[in-house]
């Protein structure tokens, strides 16, 4: 009797087809919800400019009142523009999760009831990996790559701390080098791209016009990367879902 035959994943440039399509279809989405995020965070810097403004033309940077309710102020204001940049980021699983459908703005502020466990999570994750990786660089490489699936089980499962880190070890066992190969080939992609589009850069002066402009390019077209492999890897679990069931 021949054993029977380990169910495969989707092949890699199918996924990464239907990634692109599903990206191109919703892009206007994942942009407005990154932008309401982006918008936030831009008013808690622009209150950080305005308190360091009045510091350098009031107090002219001595160690006054005003200067030290400056500091403090940046400080908050730097913690909620992360604050808010991580909720961008989060709002693009939530579309995910509602299958593309609903007001961006909505999608967004559902993101403030998931962002203290999902920031446990993301601290977890990181301990473990970085404990692995004090063993030698090599477990630290296996480890990730189990631990990788924890924030989608987060969103799509429900699933917190130690729950959907498991659940993630439990979806790769048996497909941990199908897995690898394919964060190697969107990683691969991904660079090249980031690497073509920052070419112009590489002749340029640091302190020019053009270096500024085009230094923004990329970071857009690095925003506009983030959602594809966001899609690829959201593919590769629904098959490891659908596997393990």
């Amino acid at each position: 009797m021949t054993e029977d035959k380990k169910p495969e994943l989707t092949p890699v440039f199918v996924n990464l087809e239907s990634a692109l399509k599903l990206w191109w279809k919703n892009l206007k989405k994942f942009i407005f919800v990154y932008l309401w995020g982006l918008f936030f965070a831009l008013i808690s810097l622009a209150i950080v400019a305005v308190f360091v403004g009045l510091d350098y033309w009031l107090g002219r940077g001595n160690n006054t009142p005003l200067h030290i309710l400056t500091i403090a102020v940046a400080i908050v204001g730097f913690l909620f523009a992360l604050y808010f940049s991580i909720r961008s980021y989060m709002g693009m699983f939530l579309l995910v999760k509602k299958n593309y459908e609903g007001e961006e703005f909505a999608i967004f502020q559902e993101t403030g009831q998931y962002f203290w466990p999902y920031l446990g999570l993301a601290l977890l994750t990181a301990i473990f990996v970085l404990l692995w990786c004090l063993l030698l660089i090599i477990p630290g490489i296996i480890y990730g790559v189990f631990y990788s699936l924890a924030v989608y089980v987060f969103f799509f499962e429900d699933k917190r701390g130690l729950a959907a880190i498991r659940r993630s070890v439990r979806l790769i066992e048996g497909y941990w080098w199908p897995m690898f190969g394919r964060y190697v080939v969107i990683g691969l992609l991904s660079w090249l791209v980031m690497i073509v589009v920052s070419a112009p850069l590489a002749g340029s002066d640091i302190h020019s016009a053009f270096y500024q402009i085009w230094n923004m390019v990329v970071q857009i077209v690095s925003f506009l990367i983030g959602p594809i492999v966001l899609i690829y890897t959201y593919n590769i679990y629904q098959d490891l879902v659908k596997i393990k069931k």
